[in-house]
């Protein structure tokens, strides 16, 4: 039985809405805010169901409660995840709003394989006899879909990431994905479904989905705990005067992140020397570097984009002064012999010959050979940065031997909504009233370039070049000659792009 396919047929007698399904009804048509990769519909449209739809808000509600320490419910995996047992306490408003019968109180469902047996118990936990036929489609596909979906979260670390943020920040278009993504992976899937009485499935052997749940949480609060530390600079002595005009001073609206704290303090201690940071265009890579430089007050010698400037006279080059020829070092070689920073940014574009003096220079004993053969020993306080994105076009892999000389490699994610929305706010006043439609605007994009792996950047920067221009062209005129050229030409995109710009009010 292909449950997905059936779920498009099923809806309920007195009501097409999905119960808290942010207003969508059944086969809504949700193209505007997603379209997954594999889909084939006739028209490329993304419709919703109402089984597919109440289950996954119901299985979010299942994992938020779990989380507030209101469970209404468990499950249990096997350990390679092919056997799930799902047990829920359905809500007293599902059995009010006419969600499932009056007289369920608890399902179970049992999933093995390609194999499920659903149970539904009364208000006595009492298995409610008979076969699956007595039971509304409907409330027979919902325990049907909850086991499908714990058994994915469970098995698909990507998925578990996608329910996550749903369940931490539910909206609209986070749902659509949530139940299209879900489709998607399961929309050829044949299984056998039965009605039994599960009370006697033993879970002795199987793990708990609660059990796991406080441990994940646990870990990730772990991980959001701020630093306590305070930032300890470099000795006032470190530098001279000459070098400190080089210490980066950035406005106000640039904010160090915490996470960063304790790198600021191993780089001012010499623990820490070289830095590699990588991520997505527009995640503040380079202002990172400076954040951290003017934390510690480290004077940044030189930055160079490794996609224009670098070649092979970095360390220095012959120059013609007067009649003779002499040798001129540059900014890097300067902070190499006498301390400072340097920053190479997109690393990896760069042509591997030219970086072959970084393996000498960030060796233990760190050092330089210069063209006039002068040899230059690394000062103590020197340090180098260097940024890149992965995977785009024109990019190579770091050779390994340079990539192991980074005592730290750290990944930044997408800036936050707060750090863009203070970005804008200080560099374009004029754009506050407008910054929560411009985000809303640029999640749905790139949603949409990432699910469908697309060949272009939506970046911040995009966002500030748009608020610029419309002081004087209105925002939906300024979107034509900012965000739109993103699309690099591909008619759909930009169609995707004017669809999108037209859902919100710009006066």
């Amino acid at each position: 039985m292909n449950v997905f396919k059936v779920a498009y047929r099923v809806v309920r007698r007195n009501s097409d809405v999905i119960y808290q399904g942010f207003g969508f009804r059944h086969l809504s048509d949700v193209t505007q805010y997603y379209v997954h990769p594999d889909n084939e519909s006739f028209r490329g449209t993304t419709t919703l169901c109402q089984p597919i739809g109440e289950s996954v808000i119901l299985f979010a509600r299942f994992l938020r409660a779990m989380g507030e320490g209101k469970p209404i419910g468990d499950y249990f995996f096997s350990e390679d995840r092919d056997t799930v047992f799902f047990i829920l306490n359905v809500p007293e408003d599902y059995r009010d709003e006419g969600v499932v019968a009056s007289n369920i109180f608890q399902y179970r469902a049992l999933a093995r394989g390609r194999d499920i047996t659903i149970a539904a118990y009364d208000e006595d936990g009492r298995w409610i006899e008979g076969d699956m036929e007595h039971l509304h489609p409907l409330y027979k596909l919902l325990p049907v879909f909850l086991v499908l979906l714990a058994q994915s979260v469970e098995t698909d670390a990507d998925y578990r990431e996608l329910m996550d943020r749903f369940v931490s920040e539910p909206a609209a278009d986070l749902f659509v994905n949530v139940h299209e993504d879900f489709y998607q992976n399961h929309k050829v899937a044949e299984y056998d479904i039965s009605y039994s009485d599960l009370a006697g499935v033993s879970t002795d052997v199987m793990r708990s989905c609660s059990e796991s749940f406080h441990v994940l949480r646990d870990n990730k609060e772990k991980r959001r705990e701020k630093p306590e530390s305070k930032i300890v600079p470099f000795p006032d002595d470190a530098f001279s005067e000459a070098q400190k005009a080089y210490i980066p001073a950035l406005p106000e609206e640039f904010i160090l992140p915490a996470s960063l704290t304790n790198v600021c303090n191993a780089l001012a201690a010499g623990d820490l020397r070289a830095v590699l940071f990588h991520g997505p265009a527009g995640t503040g890579k380079t202002m990172a570097c400076k954040l951290i430089a003017q934390a510690v007050r480290l004077p940044i010698l030189e930055t160079i984009n490794c996609t224009e400037n670098l070649d092979e006279f970095v360390l220095g080059k012959f120059l013609p002064e007067g009649e003779a020829v002499v040798f001129q070092e540059s900014y890097v070689t300067k902070a190499i012999r006498d301390g400072g920073a340097v920053v190479f940014e997109e690393i990896n574009f760069a042509k591997p010959q030219h970086l072959a003096f970084l393996n000498s220079l960030l060796d233990d004993n760190g050092f330089v050979r210069l063209d006039n053969g002068e040899f230059v020993r690394r000062h103590p306080n020197f340090r180098f940065f260097a940024t890149m994105n992965l995977g785009y076009f024109g990019t190579r892999e770091l050779n390994q031997a340079l990539y192991n000389r980074f005592n730290a490699v750290i990944e930044l994610a997408a800036l936050s909504d707060d750090a863009i929305s203070r970005m804008l706010t200080a560099r374009v006043p004029s754009c506050a009233p407008f910054v929560g439609k411009m985000l809303s605007v640029y999640h749905k994009l790139q949603k949409k370039i990432q699910a469908e792996e697309l060949d272009v950047v939506l970046s911040p920067r995009n966002l500030e070049n748009w608020a610029r221009l419309a002081k004087y062209d209105g925002y939906l005129r300024a979107a034509e000659k900012t965000i739109l050229p993103v699309a690099k030409c591909d008619r759909a995109l930009e169609h995707t792009i004017r669809s999108i710009l037209m859902l919100y009010r710009w006066k």
